[in-house]
């Protein structure tokens, strides 16, 4: 996305209609081929908010670059009026918008989707009385046959009316779920997310006393995810000589990835260094890593990843609760292309196009970095950004009939239609984002990988679904395709670099007849396919 020419509003800011408006402002570094130009475009930029800006706006917060020619990215707020009239004369170098969400975002099945349309937030009972008009729906869950603390149990409730209310709550030590409700609402549906060692299930109507059985796990190393995509054993050093940045919600702690690399956490705008700064505070990226670079033992049953001999170093995003920006976002993409060297990122998120972010995975690019990127899980919708830039590579999710559990969360994405499935039971799950910037699509329906150790579990993994997990399966068939290729490694840094990595995975993409829009031009494959 082109930043904005002299005059015209921000799209989407909120400058429009007066009152304080609160903007990101950054400016270009992907056209400036040098370290001279890069300073003096810096200097410009400095003396443009020391003298124009700073006087007008509240300084929020910014990112600090690493060095004098370094991107910088700060928050301002101030009065809207007279912030638009000075960023109407700004350098033609300068970016501005607004700040934009980058989430995480979790599928629901279509058995749920409307019961969660009509959700109402309840407000917490304050008074004896409101306390005493409650009654509990309780539940034990049994994960593979042991009480299934940690595990995340969802209801959603028919309070007779058209709204519906979703109560959470965690199992305790002994499986146990106590899920307060108002009397006469109804329990209509349930979730039950465990923590490790088995499937995470759907329960069609609770009920009061029920105990839910949870089916195991299956055993590793490999799954058919990693047969599918070339990799039918386990090889420790798969993947050596290759470094690859992950930018998500942090990774471990867990033994089977000790040993990646925590680079610290981008949070608000501030860089926070050091190992505990990148520990996973969603689990989220813990899954995606584990699928690039799970390292069990060799006699192990544990699943191991596509490219555990790769360099793996991860920066994370995200607070412990919410979403991310493009201000950290983009500042992850520039340390792990500059200080790090990674090959590959790979970016298990999304959101709206940012001309930031985008100017920080151009600036890659040319310093031979190529960003692969989950196309999102919109049920339909368009495909997200940072997956639809041109610079990215889009990565679409498949599922496979005959490896998901009747009644599992991941069984609901079964499509109904036709034109969805592969004649070798592979199929398109229903909720993907669909559209002509997918370039590849991989296994992303009921895969298995790790989660941070908690609960008493030393190396939990959960079975998880979406776009997340099929990009950095398609970055670890990549990397696996990389290491062997003695071009690529002949290489220097650069725009040409990373332009042959991404042509070394088209050519080995396997055309499943699916529509475009859902396959992009096949699925990634680690071995050439005659």
């Amino acid at each position: 996305m082109n930043a904005p020419r002299h005059g015209a509003r921000f799209p989407g800011s909120p400058t429009e209609g007066g009152g304080t408006a609160r903007l990101v402002v950054s400016h270009r570094t992907a056209h400036l081929l040098d370290d001279e130009q890069r300073k003096r475009a810096r200097e410009k930029f400095d003396t443009y908010v020391d003298k124009v800006l700073s006087p007008i706006t509240n300084l929020k917060r910014q990112k600090q670059a690493p060095g004098d020619h370094g991107r910088r990215i700060l928050v301002v707020e101030g009065d809207a009026g007279e912030l638009e009239a000075k960023l109407t004369e700004r350098p033609d170098h300068l970016l501005v918008e607004r700040e934009l969400p980058r989430d995480i975002p979790h599928p629901l099945p279509p058995v749920l989707r409307d019961l969660h349309r009509r959700v109402k937030p309840e407000p917490a009972p304050r008074t004896a009385a409101e306390k005493k008009a409650q009654t509990a729906l309780r539940m034990t869950v049994l994960a593979d046959g042991q009480p299934a603390e940690g595990a995340q149990v969802g209801v959603w409730f028919e309070t007779g009316g058209e709204d519906t209310k979703l109560v959470q709550v965690v199992a305790d030590a002994k499986g146990v779920a106590v899920l307060p409700h108002k009397q006469g609402w109804t329990p209509s549906k349930g979730l039950i997310l465990p923590y490790g060692r088995a499937w995470s299930m759907l329960v069609p109507a609770p009920h009061d006393g029920q105990v839910v059985h949870l089916p195991a796990l299956p055993q590793g190393p490999v799954g058919w995810w990693q047969a599918l995509t070339g990799h039918p054993s386990y090889d420790p050093h798969r993947g050596a000589g290759l470094r690859i940045g992950v930018i998500d919600t942090g990774v471990g702690p867990t033994p089977l990835l000790s040993h990646v690399q925590g680079l610290g956490a981008f949070i608000n705008g501030e860089f926070i260094p050091g190992t505990a700064a990148a520990h996973d505070v969603q689990d989220h990226g813990t899954a995606t890593v584990g699928l690039l670079g799970a390292r069990p033992p060799v006699d192990s049953r544990d699943f191991c990843g596509l490219v555990p001999g790769a360099d793996i170093g991860v920066v994370r995003v995200y607070p412990e609760n919410g979403g991310a920006s493009q201000v950290d976002i983009a500042s992850a993409i520039d340390l792990l292309s500059l200080d790090f060297k990674a090959d590959l990122i790979n970016l298990s998120l999304g959101g709206a196009p940012s001309a930031i972010e985008h100017d920080a995975i151009i600036a890659a690019r040319l310093r031979g970095t190529l960003c692969l990127a989950s196309a999102g899980n919109g049920e339909g919708g368009a495909v997200t950004y940072p997956a639809a830039y041109p610079e990215c590579v889009a990565v679409s999710a498949l599922g496979l009939l005959g490896t998901l559990p009747v009644g599992s969360f991941a069984a609901s994405w079964i499509p109904d239609t036709p034109d969805r499935f592969t004649a070798g039971g592979l199929f398109v799950p229903d909720f993907i984002s669909v559209g002509w910037q997918i370039d590849v699509i991989a296994p992303g329906t009921g895969l298995i990988s790790t989660i941070p150790s908690r609960y008493g579990q030393a190396s939990p993994y959960a079975d998880m679904s979406g776009t997340s997990l099929a990009a950095p399966l398609t970055t670890g068939v990549l990397a696996s395709i990389l290491s062997r290729d003695p071009v690529y490694g002949a290489l220097p840094r650069g725009m040409g670099r990373a332009d042959y990595a991404r042509y070394a995975l088209t050519r080995q993409l396997v055309n499943l007849g699916l529509a475009p829009w859902y396959q992009g031009c096949g699925a990634a494959h680690a071995h050439p396919v005659l």
